[in-house]
Order: structure tokens, then C-alpha cells, then sequence
């Protein structure tokens, strides 16, 4: 790193898993005017690997430095398979030290102009998001999932694969709607929730609940 100094073009990835190589992608295809100067990971013994030739420059103790050499814009790119509050954590303290958490929008999704979508959110390639949709912050709205028209997706969540869901759905803070989910019309997600990949959701789900099946049914509760 050096004494480089960074532009506005800039961004590190923090991450340097699978969902990782789903940003770089992204950031390639979509974004061709960013440079990725590099990824964090907390395993030390990662320090000089590269991801899709990408290299690995250290823990996020190197943040502090980087932000002083210029370094602004900044994406959360490790993926969400369980609730985790670290996630939006790490995105509410980079937002306090001063860092830009971009969005990474897939140029292949299809958006109405009139969502209202936050920061540090992943839209990945083939989701499609409906007029009046609200999404949050740090969120994961993965690959071909569907958000209709209403829905409020909170922040630090995760939609998955192929997940659907109706119109005027709500989902809650640091919650999971697993792949091939669907959520039917109106219905409430609360937060720390995670549901079963395919399962079928009819009727609310309380907060700190996994549901799963078809219909879904609540079958642990508490985190």
C-alpha cells in the first residue's frame, strides 16, 4: 500500500469469499470506471492471495490507514447465510469513520425509477424490484430473487437466490428469506428471522423466529 493516494474511483471489498467474487463480477460488468484496489479478510495468513486477481491486503485494521491516504468508497462484500449483526455493525461504523458505502447494482437487474433504495446494498443480476419497493441499507438482494411493488425490505437483509416476494411484503431487520422463498402478499417478517430455503410464507413470522415448509411454520424461536 505504501503511500499511495486514492481517488474517487477507488474501492476495497470487505470480504474475500464467495460472495466476494459475485461483487468483483458485478463491480466489472457494471461498473467499469471503479478500481478494486484490493480485499479485506480476517484470516492474516490470507495477506498477499489474490480472489479473481484481486489482492488480499490485510484485516480491516488496514481501514484506518487507507482512509487516511484517501481511500472513500468501501462495500461489505461477505455474504449472509445466518443472522448476523455484524454485518450491520461493520456498516454502521464505517459510516461513522467517514467512508462512502456505495450501492453495486447489477446493470442486468430491472429497477422501477421509483424505488427507494439506501446504501451498501447488493442488487445482483436478474432481480427484479417494483414500483414503491423500499430497501434499506447493507442488504443482499441476490441473484433472479423478485421484490414487488410495497414491499419494505429493512436493513441487513437478505434475499436469496430465486426468493419472491408479493407485493407490500415486510421484512425486518437482519433477516433471511432463503432460496426459492416466497412471501405472499401483506405479510410481516420480523427481524433476526431466517426462512427456509422454498418454503412458502402465509402468514406472519415474530421476530428471532426460523420458519420453514409450505406452508411455513415457526419451528425455533429466540436467536
Amino acid at each position: 500500500m505504501g503511500d499511495l493516494v486514492y481517488n474517487q474511483n477507488d474501492i476495497l471489498l470487505l470480504g474475500s469469499g464467495g460472495h466476494a467474487k459475485v461483487i468483483i463480477d458485478a463491480i466489472k460488468i457494471s461498473y467499469p470506471e471503479y478500481r478494486i484496489i484490493g480485499l479485506t479478510d480476517v484470516i492474516e495468513e490470507r495477506l498477499g492471495k489474490e480472489v479473481l486477481g484481486i489482492p488480499i491486503l490485510g484485516t480491516d485494521i488496514i481501514l484506518d490507514k487507507l482512509y487516511k491516504q484517501g481511500l472513500r468508497k468501501v462495500f461489505i462484500a461477505v455474504g449472509m447465510t445466518k443472522v448476523s449483526f455484524c454485518r450491520l455493525d461493520t456498516y454502521n461504523h464505517l459510516v461513522s469513520t467517514g467512508f462512502e458505502l456505495v450501492n453495486i447494482i447489477h446493470k442486468k437487474s430491472i429497477i422501477s425509477d421509483m424505488v427507494t433504495i439506501g446504501c451498501g446494498n447488493a442488487i445482483l443480476a436478474g432481480v427484479i424490484i417494483n414500483a414503491d419497493a423500499l430497501i434499506g441499507n447493507a442488504c443482499i438482494i441476490n441473484t433472479g430473487s423478485i421484490i414487488e411493488h410495497d414491499c419494505i425490505i429493512g436493513n441487513n437483509v437478505h434475499v436469496a437466490p430465486g426468493a419472491k416476494l408479493s407485493g407490500n411484503a415486510i421484512i425486518k431487520d437482519n433477516s433471511i428469506i432463503g432460496i426459492g422463498a416466497s412471501v405472499i402478499q401483506g405479510v410481516q417478517i420480523g427481524k433476526n428471522c431466517i426462512i427456509g430455503a422454498g418454503s412458502a410464507v402465509i402468514s406472519n413470522i415474530p421476530d428471532n423466529s426460523t420458519a420453514v415448509g409450505v406452508p411455513a411454520k415457526v419451528i425455533k424461536r429466540g436467536c
